[in-house]
């Protein structure tokens, strides 16, 4: 039986306790989808409590227990003999045990079987000598929105006299069954109001929540099992059809969820435990010599196992959402087409920190997500950036990073037959990238079409909807990062390649050595670090200021006569009130490269306005600048004139440390000056987007750009590790790991980024690229499992403690001078020195 550890968290502890349906063990509801979280303690009242608002259709929903003996009622788990204590936790499951009185212990199964059900079992055990007769409460706070039902309890026939929760929230029936025998519990009388309330002020008097209550008694030594079931399904638009003769009437419009509730109440229980148990036991239970380390790493799993939903008619495979929690998955639509952003696609940034998190635990899942890239892709090899469960399509080029991610998925399952299924697809998806739509000057550079399908959005040199953004056109710039993500591809399909038996592919030989020579020419020894560089003169040029002043109705004139050696490209910007409209139009006047003289005008079509920020830019470069006319614009626009910047610093420069791309020399360069220097990227809490040093620098990414992303750390983790810097990559998620520690603990959510500076969390809850880096952690660590029987070894262990790994009965234990690995066979070896080694069963 494979290792299962049994945690011991409480309140005060780094926890992350949500539960939503698992996509491996039963199907889900991409449209409907009902996700739930575990509160230990707090609340109104203060209790042990499951709440929601089924994807944002109620206010609130919690359902809590009291235990009641002789005349004490005890809900605050402040007031429990023994604090409740998270045992255990899984995708769609926590166990909790606690003492809520002396002598009587219970172990709590919270279970998600679906997206409209939630199950739980308290199991009472008498720990004492004496018998004890006790009453266990199931309270109901239902706060509901539109088509507001308030929960009401009664009396059911079924299930040894069963009581009901009865109640309504927008389009939802909501119903609790409490397994007999149960009775509806009687309410105390309400607070009546305060003796000095003003006649004329309406007073909000708190009511009790509607409740069932289930007898128990128990002698010494004996344990009860007490079972109910929540049920949400939509109600009806139609009244149901009158039943067969002689069958029993329905249940009016609660009949769905009855009939959800009895096919659930008829299974059987502990087996299903046991299969979460099994599904599970894939996950890596890593302990160091931090008990809160070791929290974060596994709540990071579950967390990234969780945003997974099932297949539908539009992806073959399950796909991820990017934050699953119970204020998400409810379409109004009802297909899903309507979901916010996080729910609209898989994208390939999210699958490159999210996929390697996962594969040694579910590598089915990994590799469906590689599949539904190639399930929706176009003869052409195009790839949808962001294909979705309800057929949505961002229609751009994906960010090419998905043979780079099969490539890691081969590595962690070694299934040479998935890396021969996919090959063709991924060939033909990097020919895209090197056509004339996307290689605009043909240099075998291609360039983005747009800062979101970079995923860097509010990139600080070409952001054109934030007044501290540049507003450069990304078009006509050739960027490290795109050269980066393009060299990966290279590199990951000539492995492949190697690894089916492909013939050489000179092609693709060609393209990295192209991609490599035009890297070369962007990097800087004076900031040791590449730089982005104009699309047509391959140029890294600083910029220059040449006109602000403010814009009138008439339109604005600029005289100027200036010369420019290297030949500039220019931008206009102009930011006025949000609200303003602005149809700007712009006229350069002046001389190109060749010395000729031109006009280029910029009408609407050209010009980019959003939010009060208009910007364009020159589509020429100009040796020469004479004259610059604006019009559309208002006396309140504040206009500026520049010369576009090539030098702001990033921390997509730092990627070709990822890709492999510079010599040792400029490796250490750029780690050493660069990537190490406290007043541009090494921050306390991580590398943030921009430099500190940066005008736009701004640690918690409000009004700036700023901030610690995963995406971009991980990779600049794994490129320390492939350099050799292990120690700095330990370093590196020493200090992620500070930042999602101090929210675990008082936010309970790891969060989409973390301030850079400060100990915050930024952006969405448990987004799934924001947590735990797993992955990072074990490739620095040095061990790669493959199987129970094989595992790859390279290094030292870079972390101030011993550290043990756990998978299916498989141990390795790597110690500061040598790594003990014990399989589940029962043999075992010991490796000492720090060159690559397989390690294998037999």
């Amino acid at each position: 039986m494979p290792h299962v550890r049994r945690w011991s968290f409480t309140a005060a502890d780094p926890l992350s306790l949500r539960l939503a349906a698992d996509a491996r063990l039963g199907p889900t509801d991409y449209a409907n989808d009902q996700s739930w979280e575990l509160v230990l303690a707090g609340g109104d009242p203060p209790a042990l409590a499951a709440r929601t608002s089924y994807g944002l259709r109620a206010q609130d929903m919690r359902l809590y227990p009291s235990f009641v003996e002789g005349k004490r009622v005890v809900t605050d788990p402040h007031d429990f003999a023994g604090a409740p204590r998270v045992e255990a936790f899984y995708v769609n499951y926590v166990r909790v045990v606690c003492q809520p009185l002396d002598g009587i212990s219970v172990a709590a199964d919270y279970w998600v079987p679906d997206s409209h059900t939630l199950a739980v079992q308290w199991a009472l055990t008498n720990t004492g000598a004496a018998p004890r007769r006790l009453e266990v409460w199931l309270s109901g706070l239902l706060k509901p929105m539109e088509q507001p039902r308030p929960l009401a309890a009664e009396q059911l026939s079924i299930f040894s006299e069963a009581g009901l929760l009865v109640g309504g929230t927008g389009n939802l029936d909501v119903l609790v069954l409490l397994e007999g025998p149960a009775a509806p519990r009687p309410l105390p009388p309400r607070s009546p109001l305060p003796e000095n309330a003003p006649l004329n002020v309406a007073v909000m008097v708190p009511t009790s929540p509607a409740g069932l209550a289930r007898p128990v008694d128990l002698a010494p030594g004996d344990t009860a099992v007490v079972r109910w079931v929540q049920a949400a399904e939509p109600t009806p638009t139609e009244p149901p059809p009158p039943p067969p003769r002689g069958a029993r009437p329905g249940i009016d419009h609660r009949e769905a969820g009855m009939t959800k509730i009895r096919e659930l109440m008829a299974r059987e229980w502990d087996g299903e435990l046991a299969r979460i148990e099994l599904v599970n036991s894939g996950l890596l239970d890593i302990e160091t010599g931090d008990r809160d380390w070791d929290a974060a790493l596994a709540f990071a799993q579950t967390v990234a196992l969780r945003c997974y939903l099932g297949p539908t008619e539009h992806l073959p495979h399950a796909s991820f959402v990017f934050a699953r929690h119970p204020d998400r998955g409810y379409s109004v639509k009802g297909d899903g087409t309507d979901h916010v952003w996080q729910w609209s696609g898989q994208v390939a940034t999210e699958a490159y920190v999210n996929l390697p998190q996962i594969v040694t635990a579910a590598p089915d899942l990994a590799k469906g997500v590689i599949r539904n890239w190639l399930a929706v892709q176009a003869e052409d090899g195009f790839i949808d950036w962001k294909p979705g469960l309800a057929g949505q399509r961002e229609r751009t080029l994906s960010i090419p990073l998905l043979a780079s991610l099969a490539w890691r998925i081969y590595e962690h399952t070694e299934d040479a037959a998935f890396a021969a299924e996919v090959y063709p697809g991924l060939r033909r998806f990097l020919d895209c990238w090197f056509g004339a739509r996307h290689d605009r000057d043909g240099d075998g550079l291609p360039e983005w079409s747009h800062t979101l399908q970079s995923a860097f959005d509010e990139n600080p040199s070409f952001v054109r909807w934030m007044p501290w953004g540049q507003g450069a056109d990304i078009t006509a710039a050739e960027c490290p990062d795109l050269a980066s993500y393009l060299y990966g591809e290279c590199r990951a399909l000539q492995r492949l390649g190697a690894l089916i038996g492909q013939p050489g592919d000179p092609a693709l030989e060609a393209h990295a050595a192209q991609l490599a020579a035009r890297v070369a020419i962007m990097w800087r020894d004076a900031t040791a670090l590449y730089h982005y560089i104009d699309r047509d003169s391959h140029l890294s040029r600083a910029g220059e200021v040449l006109f602000t002043g403010h814009s009138s109705p008439d339109g604005l004139v600029i005289d100027l006569l200036r010369r420019f050696s290297p030949p500039a490209r220019l931008l206009v910007k102009a930011v006025g009130p949000r609200d303003l409209s602005a149809q700007m139009e712009v006229s350069f006047a002046g001389r190109g490269r060749r010395g000729r003289h031109r006009v280029e005008t910029l009408r609407r079509a050209h010009v980019q306005s959003f939010f009060g920020v208009s910007t364009a830019v020159s589509g020429k470069l100009y040796s020469t600048l004479e004259r610059v006319e604006i019009r559309g614009l208002t006396a309140a626009h504040e206009v500026t004139v520049a010369v576009v910047d090539y030098t702001y610093q990033d921390q997509t420069l730092l990627l070709p440390l990822w890709a492999g791309l510079p010599d040792a020399a400029r490796a250490e360069a750029l780690v050493r000056r660069a990537l190490l220097d406290p007043e541009r990227f090494w921050r306390p809490y991580g590398i943030p987007n921009c430099a500190a040093n940066a005008p736009a620098y701004k640690p918690d990414n409000r009004n700036g750009s700023g901030g610690v992303w995963l995406i971009w750390n991980t990779m600049l983790g794994e490129g320390l590790v492939d350099y050799g810097y292990r120690a700095e990559a330990a370093e590196l998620i020493a200090r992620l790991m500070r930042g999602m520690l101090h929210c675990l603990r008082e936010e309970k959510a790891f969060r989409e980024a973390y301030n850079a500076d400060a100990l915050e969390g930024l952006g969405d809850r448990d987004y799934l690229w924001g947590v735990a880096p797993v992955a990072l952690f074990m490739r620095a660590l040095g061990v790669r499992i493959v199987s129970p029987r094989k595992v790859y070894l390279e290094g030292r262990n870079p972390f101030p403690w011993p550290v043990t790994a756990r998978h299916k009965g498989l141990l390795v234990a790597r110690g500061l001078a040598e790594t003990v690995v014990m399989f589940p066979s029962g043999r075992s070896a010991t490796v000492t020195g720090e060159e690559a080694q397989v390690v294998e069963d037999g």
